[in-house]
């Protein structure tokens, strides 16, 4: 499929998302990716109904489901999830069948027996990386025991185990070899779109400033989500290709380039559309023209050679000429980085956890997870109601560190159930009576199945819920190797799932819950703190280590931002939040929204003070260096604040004092380069005395 095929399905479903609320919309929006993305999960999702029902093997909803849970964002991901299936599968198998073997007859011993080897799988993966393997183990030991329950022979249950393990492991490894032939979303390849794109972003706002026509602003959080998503791609483009190991540096040197390209682009679309001198537009012009060979270069894989001029050395006249000096220093950056010699291997932290033996947190949490599931087992039993068996799951595929991820999985696993249960009892009483042929079963699979795909490859926010979108459907048609009208399959799941989330979210409430609202306080305090690094990051004299630091503080930072905007989303499902677990207050967010402004006014300070650059009087630099020592300094008593709100409150005005009256005063005579520093400076003064204005309650 070419770019312009995949433009062109994009915007056709962008125009039929237009009536959509704007919420939803943006959840279900074409990004670059997701088409293709649809398109491989429709071919393996067809090769395996199609493997399943000509060979008849049994259990084609898990092996539905394990496509979706194998297919990943990027192949290196994709072959690692994969391979970390197929073995903790091939565990939970082996550790049935051993379970099976010697516990068949005594069924008190095989429930403890499950329970404690689906406590040590809970506990193995809260503290490992490899916890995916831990889970499987919990949830098939479990699983498994519904086939007990169904008084099948010794021989019945081997060969249920082992359809089980063929079932899974099967469309695994089809699945990473369609993801690796079809359209593959290689992290490389993934990676240069998106500085292409962002670069589509700078083209059109240098293009709206030049024309006077009106573009899309970009706001702080595009500019949080681009750069982690540069990194992102390029750490497992490393991964995945040793010629991107050997030049890391020199990639990371390109995209944190690309980032302060994009981040002046995001300056600059703040700014408003003015006359320009023949020098700006003669500028513009020229940024636009490196903008459009750089594109080239990154498709084509060539180098990329700037004007060593491009940046200016005229007099800054204002804001704009601020930015466009900016987006020339960030090219002319692009244009210097070498390949530099192999860096050291970075030291990698272990697969276990530090505190894995001496954090209680873990023991509970697998205590917590095991109970649940033991409930809903000895309910489901008791009442003679096996089609429930979906509760006892859910306990496990809820169990997650925190009380508001697992809300929020347990409204999308309810969402996409819902949806998905409609749709195949739509399907059940007006078109599978009609059916006969694996034909016209793909017909009516596929767009289900399309639907699904589309929103599990969408944002983790909502994801989930394409999955068990699929799953429901196929659980109530695909179950059996023809068609069936039977509604009792989708009745029984969704009581199942019910109870499961009922179940699941009371234990974690009431059992040493793990609330993120304190959590939320301290990682917004980390978030002042790396926005005070940034602020000290400029203060090096040499110029490429004082852009380096300012770099990498500024990922960090953006890096907070985003786990900080998350976790308040997490802490607004946690039960009870309404009430005396109150963490998400207007105060906390208001100061979320502050911070955020304040890191962006510290990236705009060192882009004026970068402009300046020799204009500026050592002199001058040395005092405004001071100064923002200074403002570190009260970004870190702020923090401070934040972690501890019971104590005392400071009085920031006598932590922070004014630049020399010399400075000031020629700043205020000056309009050039020198006046936009301080005006930058002043700007950057009242978004931290608005932050210290709003102190946060203390959270009981």
């Amino acid at each position: 499929m070419n770019i312009q095929a995949a433009d062109h399905q994009r915007e056709v479903l962008a125009s039929v998302l237009a009536v959509v609320p704007a919420w939803l919309r943006a959840e279900l929006a074409p990004f670059p990716g997701r088409v293709e993305a649809l398109w491989r999960f429709l071919l393996s999702t067809t090769l395996v109904v199609v493997i399943s029902m000509a060979l008849q093997v049994p259990f084609l909803p898990l092996s539905l489901v394990m496509v979706f849970f194998t297919a990943q964002e990027n192949t290196v991901l994709t072959r690692l999830s994969g391979i970390v299936m197929l073995i903790g599968t091939t565990i939970a198998v082996v550790a049935g069948l051993l379970l099976l073997k010697f516990t068949i007859n005594y069924p008190l011993l095989r429930i403890l027996a499950a329970c404690a080897l689906a406590f040590c799988g809970m506990y193995f993966m809260r503290i490992s990386k490899l916890g995916a393997m831990g889970y499987l183990l919990a949830l098939f030991v479990f699983y498994f025991q519904s086939f007990v329950d169904q008084s099948m022979s010794p021989e019945a249950l081997v060969r249920a185990l082992l359809w089980v393990w063929i079932a899974i492991t099967y469309p695994i490894l089809l699945t990473i070899t369609v993801n690796f032939l079809f359209l593959p979303s290689r992290p490389a390849r993934l990676l240069t779109e998106e500085m292409r794109r962002q670069i589509d972003h700078v083209l059109a706002q240098l293009e709206a400033h030049r024309t006077h026509t009106a573009a899309r602003p970009l706001g702080t959080e595009s500019v949080a989500r681009a750069v982690l998503l540069l990194h992102r791609h390029l750490a497992f483009a490393v991964q995945g290709d040793q010629a991107w190991q050997r030049d890391r540096a020199y990639h990371l040197a390109r995209v944190a380039a690309i980032d302060r390209l994009h981040t002046a682009a995001s300056h600059l679309s703040r700014l408003p559309l003015t006359a320009l001198s023949p020098e700006q537009a003669e500028q513009i012009v020229a940024l636009q023209s490196h903008c459009r060979a750089l594109r080239t270069s990154l498709a084509d894989d060539t180098p990329f050679t700037c004007d060593p001029d491009l940046a200016g050395t005229r007099p800054v006249a204002g804001p704009l000429d601020t930015v466009l000096r900016e987006m020339g220093h960030a090219l002319q950056a692009i244009g210097e980085a070498e390949l530099l010699p192999a860096a050291a291997p970075q030291s990698k932290e272990g697969w276990i956890a530090r505190d894995a033996f001496t954090n209680g947190a873990y023991g509970r949490f697998a205590l917590k997870t095991v109970l649940g599931a033991v409930l809903c087992y000895v309910f489901y039993t008791a009442v003679q109601w096996p089609g429930i068996h979906t509760s006892m799951l859910t306990c496990f595929i809820l169990a997650l560190p925190s009380l508001g991820a697992t809300s929020h999985k347990g409204l999308t696993r309810v969402v996409g159930c819902a949806l998905g249960s409609v749709v195949a009892l739509a399907a059940a009483v007006f078109i599978m009576p009609h059916l006969d042929t694996i034909t016209g079963l793909l017909a009516v699979t596929l767009p289900v199945i399309a639907i699904g795909a589309w929103i599990a490859a969408g944002s983790p926010r909502t994801n989930y819920i394409g999955v068990q979108f699929v799953f429901a459907f196929a659980l109530s048609q695909l179950g059996r190797f023809g068609p069936t009208t039977d509604l009792t399959e989708i009745r029984d799941r969704m009581i199942g799932i019910l109870i499961g989330v009922g179940v699941s979210i009371a234990i974690s409430t009431v059992l040493w819950p793990e609330r993120e609202g304190d959590a939320l306080m301290r990682l917004l305090a980390r978030l002042l703190r790396s926005v005070a690094d940034v602020a000290r990051a400029g203060q090096a004299a040499d110029r490429r280590t004082r852009r380096d630091a300012i770099d990498k503080a500024r990922l960090r930072g953006w890096s907070l931002l985003t786990q900080n905007k998350e976790m308040q989303a997490r802490v607004a499902l946690e039960p009870g939040w309404q009430y005396a677990h109150d963490a998400v207050t207007p105060e906390v967010t208001t100061a979320l929204a502050q911070t955020q402004e304040i890191l962006f006014a510290v990236n705009w300070l060192y882009a004026q003070v970068e402009s300046a650059g020799p204009v500026l009087p050592q002199a001058t630099a040395d005092a405004f260096r001071a100064w923002l020592e200074h403002v570190a300094v009260r970004l870190e008593r702020i923090a401070g604040q934040f972690e501890h709100p019971d104590e005392p409150a400071w009085h920031a005005a006598d932590v922070i004092p004014a630049l020399p009256a010399d400075i000031i005063g020629a700043g205020a005579a000056s309009t050039g380069s020198l006046g936009e520093i301080l005006q930058a400076a002043r700007v950057l003064d009242e978004r931290i005395a608005q932050l210290d204005r709003c102190p946060p309650a203390p959270v009981h």
